[in-house]
């Protein structure tokens, strides 16, 4: 099985061969580096991006699956998936794709660590072993790179700015200075360094003036006081933000209207960007869930042959009131769209058959 230019293939059942571990590699810390002055460089955007995965899982919670027939098989896959929607989004977004695999006995069902690998021919492989399925995310399966791979400039950026922020607040400036009133010869006209040192930590006791903006400058001989102003709203670091964070939610198919980034958001319009946003990034996972559940249905029944190799499964959302009303309007209009071809279907025997097809067409749909 090829996608984009990668070898997906398939490891000897048991017993039909030696199967190999794969490592995966761990990821970075909070602080991805420090810079040749060795002031860190914080990793900010890993919380922002584990907040916008947090606002597709929990949407994702109100998923309620359906199967053909209700094995207990079958409950089990569903309830895999409900226990761990956030981590097979996060795998998905940062691998660009995630590995199940089912267990016979007992029926256990797990997420697996399966590293790509490049061949002698300069080919990526992702290795699976006996009852392992591979879902690849949409934008892994056209292009071959994961959705975080298509955003690190941006993520790079908004660090970047965040990073200045943070390096602004910590080292502004001195907020004084304190240095003798004249010099001259005369003993004891100016600071010595240990004097120096004793009066900073004095005032470190005392005040709690430490670092950077809020730290008195203390000057072994008269000094003269220069405030620098940095022009801080110049740089425009809050509207780059906003404007980042907006790019990197668009993305990911989240309205800004639901981030509280975003503010002065009407009711109504959070309405209905939490029903766009249902219809369709969470619907798409959905759809995308439904695949890999019908993938390791097959897998469960090749073990199993008194089940179905075929099931098919679907899903529903509960508990949204967006969803609920809208599903009401769909529903009213299919009523009404039902009733007309049945006039045509009772009325005008020319067009019967085409009524029938629509009367058909109307009832698999709802």
């Amino acid at each position: 099985m090829r996608i984009f230019g990668y070898d997906i293939k398939k490891r000897p059942r048991a017993g039909e061969g030696t199967p190999q571990k794969t490592l995966c590699t761990a990821r970075p810390a909070v602080v991805s580096y420090y810079e040749p002055s060795g002031v860190p460089f914080y990793d900010f955007a890993r919380s922002e991006i584990l907040d916008a995965l947090r606002m597709i899982s929990s949407r994702l919670s109100n998923i309620r699956w359906s199967a053909e027939v209700p094995f207990m098989a079958a409950q089990k896959l569903t309830a895999f998936l409900s226990e761990d929607y956030l981590e097979l989004i996060r795998r998905l977004f940062y691998d660009g794709y995630l590995v199940v695999g089912i267990h016979p006995a007992p029926h256990l069902v797990s997420i697996k660590n399966r590293a790509m690998r490049r061949t002698a021919e300069g080919m990526f492989q992702i290795p699976l072993q006996a009852g392992e399925v591979l879902l690849p995310s949409l934008t892994f399966r056209a292009t071959g790179h994961s959705d975080e791979w298509y955003l690190r400039d941006k993520l790079h950026f908004l660090n970047t700015i965040n990073n200045s922020d943070l390096n602004l607040i910590e080292n502004y400036g001195a907020m004084g200075v304190l240095s003798p009133e004249t010099d001259n010869s005369v003993a004891g006209a100016f600071f010595d360094e240990k004097e120096v040192e004793e009066m900073h930590e004095r005032y470190r006791r005392t005040y709690g003036l430490k670092l950077g903006r809020w730290q008195v400058m203390i000057t072994p001989r008269p000094t003269r006081w220069n405030a620098i102003e940095l022009p801080i709203g110049a740089l425009q670091l809050s509207q780059k933000r906003l404007y980042t964070l907006q790019a990197i939610y668009t993305a990911l198919g989240i309205p800004k209207e639901l981030s509280t980034y975003f503010e002065n958001a009407k009711y109504e319009n959070r309405n209905a960007a939490e029903l766009d946003f249902y219809s369709s990034t969470i619907k798409s996972y959905g759809v995308l869930f439904t695949k890999l559940l019908k993938d390791l249905w097959r897998e469960t029944a090749r073990d199993n042959p008194g089940l179905p190799r075929r099931l098919e499964f679907w899903f529903d959302f509960e508990g949204v009131p967006a969803m609920a009303e809208k599903k009401q309007q769909i529903e009213a209009s299919a009523r009404e769209m039902y009733l007309f071809w049945q006039q045509v279907r009772d009325t005008d025997p020319e067009n019967a058959d085409t009524a029938r097809l629509r009367i058909k067409d109307i009832i698999e749909n709802l």
